[in-house]
This record gives structure tokens, sequence and C-alpha cells, in this order.
């Protein structure tokens, strides 16, 4: 038997189901916004450390412009073979960059589909990033190995590995 004054033991969710499932998506976006940032943050670290500058402190709450500004700045002055690749995901990666904006407003958080798209183009384009970092550090290891004498064995390794990146990214 039941007090009077006691509480009743069901509770009734006042948020739709689908609430779950945008905050699901929403975070999915703030985290492949965290990983091109991240990926980003990578190139610029390398091209730094490759002209023997500073390296860059990130702001991790700050919009890509900047991050993106030094590594369009950087790329023209590197020796990086893929540099029309590069350059085109850093122009997707300013589009993109604007969704960050408009995440929380309600035209684009109650359009799952829409957020569904934009976390899928942030996940490709920042395996892009990755693609391209990791092919530029392996052609560098292996132009390394072919210059500087050293062990024999190695030498083939990394110009297999650089040779599958090339295929890969092909």
């Amino acid at each position: 038997m039941r007090a009077p004054d006691a509480v009743p033991a069901t509770f009734t969710i006042l948020r739709p189901a689908s609430g779950h499932e945008r905050a699901e998506q929403i975070r999915d976006i703030i985290d492949a916004f965290r990983r091109l940032r991240e990926s980003i943050e990578r190139f610029n670290r390398m091209f730094a450390a490759a002209a023997g500058e500073p390296q860059p402190r990130g702001n991790s709450g700050a919009s890509l412009q900047p991050l993106l500004t030094t590594l369009a700045r950087r790329v023209d002055g590197a020796r990086f073979a893929r540099h029309r690749e590069l350059k085109r995901a850093i122009r997707d990666a300013r589009r993109l960059d604007k969704t960050r904006d408009a995440l929380f407003s309600d035209a684009f958080c109650l359009d799952t589909d829409a957020m569904r798209r934009t976390a899928a183009e942030l996940e490709r384009l920042d395996t892009a990033f990755v693609r391209l970092g990791v092919g530029h550090v392996l052609a560098q290891h292996l132009e390394d190995a072919r210059t500087t004498p050293g062990d024999a064995a190695a030498k083939p390794a990394v110009a297999g590995a650089a040779a599958a990146m090339q295929r890969d990214a092909a």
C-alpha cells in the first residue's frame, strides 16, 4: 500500500525519442571536427618542423580558418608532391568549417539527414588529410633512405610502404 504523499513509481519521458538520435549525431559531428582539427594541426606542425619554425599552438575551441590559412601558406613553401590535393582538402575544410557555426541552429539540428551527411563529409575530409600526411611522411622516408647510406634491409620495407600508400591514394 502506498502512502498518500509518496512519489509515483513511473516516469514519463518529456523529450521526444529523436532527441537521443540528435544528441548522438551532434556528438559525431563534434568528434569529427575535433579529429579534423587534429589532422590539420599535425600538418602545420610537420611543415613548421621542416621549415625550422617554432611549433604552432592551436586553440581547440576556435574556428578552423586560422589553421587552414596557416596550412595554405605553408604548403606553398613546402616540398609537397600532392599540392593540388592538399589545396582541395583545405578548400573543402573551409567550406565545412562554416557548418560549425550552424550546428546549434534549429534548422540544422532538426535535419538529421543533413547532420549525418555533415559527419560523413567531415570524416571523409579527415581521412583525406591523414592519407596525404602519411603519404608525405612515407615519401620523405623513402627519399631519405635512397640518399642516406644505411641499413640496406630497411630500404625495401620503406619503399614498399611508400609504394603501397601511393597506390592506395590513387
